[in-house]
């Protein structure tokens, strides 16, 4: 586990947001040839980059403090309040920036004549998806984000007080990794087959990599070790994830169940 890559007395690199740095790189390049692919301007981005990446760094900023509401009001004061706006303190909230994108680009997509939000999605949720799979590697060299104790031959020791463990635990971010390069893969292939190009109306690549992405980060909770709030003995965050998965899922079903692609029928009709 390597959380800091560089140091100095004036500066100081996180393996974290290096990878985040190359996610936000690859994913903007994934977005630009996905668009051209799908004749969708990109233009249309730029043009409402600024109002996006306010949104996305808003709703990211309010979801970590949510979510880590202790940690950010363990006093009423001055000091407290202006951490609030101290970004760069790596308190923002993975989930809380995709959800942003999503809505900037619903209602953007909205006031606009000519723009589908759905089409977007077919572009933005691969593109996103690919760059998760690089901050999770971020996510396992900064020791955040990891599993439970396991006594399976790829456990990993993290030498880190941050980390409560020091047996092997489940390498969580690993896992996530794999599964997000996976998902993007198969939409990829997915995408280019004869049977995807002739499906209307939009969506179902971006709603379809939705599912997949929300069920295995749904099973991936159930082998997470860090800290976070319970309900009733269930982590926070798995009760999110399982009802967002419930609601795209259920989406889907409707957008597609009544031009007879449903899940069943495309994958036995031949």
């Amino acid at each position: 586990m390597h959380p800091i890559i560089f140091q100095t007395n004036f500066f100081t690199l996180h393996s974290l947001w290096l990878f985040l740095g190359v996610a936000l790189l690859v994913s903007t390049y994934t977005l630009i040839k996905l668009s051209d692919r799908n004749s969708l301007k990109i233009q249309f981005l730029s043009e409402n980059s600024i109002r996006i990446f306010i949104c996305v760094i808003f709703i990211a900023r309010i979801t970590a403090v949510i979510t880590n509401f202790s940690a950010y009001f363990y006093e009423l004061s001055t000091n407290t309040l202006l951490q609030l706006f101290y970004i760069w303190d790596k308190g923002l909230s993975l989930w809380g920036g995709v959800l942003g994108l999503l809505i900037a680009m619903f209602l953007i997509c909205k006031k606009s004549t000519d723009q589908n939000f759905f089409k977007w999605m077919d572009v933005i949720i691969p593109s996103i998806i690919i760059g998760l799979a690089i901050v999770h590697i971020g996510t396992f060299f900064d020791g955040i984000g990891y599993g439970k104790p396991t006594g399976l031959p790829w456990g990993v020791n993290f030498a880190n007080p941050a980390v409560k463990y020091t047996v092997p635990i489940h390498p969580t971010q690993i896992y996530a990794f794999i599964y997000s390069t996976i998902i993007v893969s198969g939409l990829t292939l997915l995408s280019q087959t004869e049977k995807i190009k002739t499906i209307e109306p939009a969506g179902f690549i971006g709603l379809l990599g939705t599912v997949a992405y929300l069920f295995f980060s749904f099973m991936e909770e159930f082998l997470r070790g860090d800290d976070t709030y319970l309900l009733l003995g269930i982590r926070i965050p798995q009760i999110i994830i399982f009802l967002l998965l419930i609601a795209v899922a259920v989406i889907f079903y409707l957008r597609y169940y009544h031009k007879k692609i449903g899940i069943t029928h495309f994958l036995t009709k031949q």
